[in-house]
């Protein structure tokens, strides 16, 4: 079984930026949230993957991924309901020996900026950079279920989505 280990945090400032190896530019949709889980398919950079994720237990929990082809990918969105798709940029920088992913939504959520770490281990000690702020691994608010659930909200504002304004 493949297991995740991630911390997620918000991200401070740009100072992050000069330290980018690589960009992609992905589209997520939410195409099945059940008990334990969800099922997401996700384009990066026009490379369509199917992912399932079960339920975080920790800072853990089980994900799955399958490739799709272009037309699999589309016609399934098409087909299953979905969220509307997630835009953002993610920048992979290497901070003391770890992969850190920096998103940057765009379209309703243009200025949210989050960042998280796969670690080892649960009890994995790791510095953090000064650019990654307060912890949101566990704070539903940042999770991609709930940030599509928002969008869809007439008249949706996200400074007053994640005040709770």
């Amino acid at each position: 079984m493949a297991i995740e280990i991630e911390r997620k945090f918000l991200v401070l400032g740009d100072d992050w930026r000069d330290q980018t190896s690589v960009s992609h530019l992905i589209k997520d949709y939410l195409i099945a949230r059940f008990d334990t889980g969800k099922a997401r398919i996700r384009d990066c950079d026009g490379k369509a993957t199917l992912t399932i994720k079960g339920n975080r237990t920790g800072v853990s929990r089980s994900e799955f991924h399958f490739e799709l082809s272009p037309d699999q990918a589309r016609d399934m969105i098409a087909e299953l309901p979905s969220s509307p798709g997630l835009e953002k940029r993610r920048h992979e920088i290497l901070f003391a020996g770890l992969l850190w992913e920096v998103d940057e939504y765009f379209g309703p959520l243009a200025g949210l900026v989050t960042c998280d770490v796969e670690l080892p281990h649960e009890l994995h000690d790791f510095p953090r950079p000064v650019w990654a702020g307060p912890e949101i691994t566990h704070d539903s608010r940042y999770s991609s279920a709930q940030l599509a659930r928002a969008m869809q909200t007439e008249g949706f504002v996200l400074a007053e989505f994640l005040t709770g304004n």
